[in-house]
């Protein structure tokens, strides 16, 4: 019983930073290893297992982690089957020509125009839009809960620094970051705010409060700390949550497939 207590108190000091970054209620798998003992595996740690092995001349490493991303918690559900294979093929083939440096990366002023064209498309409210710093917030905290997944920014890169990366992203990352950002978009009522609001709000706090951990983790503090944590739910805004489900759910599977097409476009990744 007392292995088991001490097993949540790590799984919770673990999701500590994720669930406040992101605000929402998480998913913790456990896997069995010897004896009685369990290992917690958050997602943020399963993007990582998939990272590592990734291989650009091994299709099976790429489709793995490209799965990962695409079964990551999220507040819109699952792409249907038939959307999701065409999604996933060329999300590898994208992945892996950049991986072997064919392709260049993906800017991250690509996934704010992609976020702000759905928004646009679905005739969404103002605040729905995003913004570079939005982006790179949610990039940042990803940086420090998947290292392996989000380090280095390009095969190019080195790891980050102590500031987020500017490099451009992998098209794995960039999908990722943007799957994310429509889930905070839906669910946290922090990045449900006017942009204007945002910028003179949130965002230092924030930054200032990834790096202070950052700095902490680095320095080994941060295991010396004792730290009580609750996750929780942030209920966002229904409204808006009704208005994607809404359009959505008025889409056909042509202009679903034609609004993917004009994602990848806009991230320069080509058919």
């Amino acid at each position: 019983m007392k292995l088991r207590h001490l097993l949540l108190s790590v799984a919770a000091l673990t999701l500590m930073l994720p669930s406040v970054l992101f605000g929402q209620r998480v998913v913790v798998d456990t896997v069995t290893t010897s004896g009685d003992a369990q290992k917690f595996v958050t997602p943020w740690q399963k993007l990582d297992l998939r990272a590592k092995p990734e291989n650009p001349a091994d299709a099976n490493s790429v489709r793995a982690l490209i799965d990962e991303i695409l079964d990551f918690p999220n507040s819109f559900g699952r792409i249907p089957p038939i959307m999701r294979e065409i999604v996933e093929q060329r999300l590898m083939q994208a992945e892996i020509s950049y991986k072997l440096g064919r392709n260049p990366g993906i800017p991250e002023k690509n996934i704010v125009q992609i976020a702000n064209t759905l928004a646009d498309k679905f005739k969404l409210p103002d605040t729905a839009r995003t913004s570079a710093h939005q982006v790179e917030i949610l990039r940042f905290g990803m940086e420090l809960s998947s290292p392996d997944f989000m380090n280095p920014a390009s095969p190019e890169e080195g790891t980050a620094g102590a500031n987020p990366s500017t490099a451009d992203l992998s098209p794995a990352q960039a999908t990722h970051i943007l799957l994310v950002l429509i889930t905070q978009k839906m669910i946290s009522p922090d990045f449900q705010l006017p942009l204007e609001e945002w910028e003179k709000t949130k965002y230092q706090p924030e930054m200032d409060r990834m790096l202070k951990y950052k700095e902490l983790r680095d320095s080994g503090q941060l295991q010396k700390m004792v730290t009580h944590t609750e996750l929780v739910t942030y209920p966002g805004n229904r409204d808006l949550r009704t208005q994607i489900y809404d359009a959505v759910s008025k889409m056909s599977l042509t202009d679903g497939l034609d609004l993917i097409n004009q994602a990848f476009e806009i991230a320069g990744i080509s058919k």
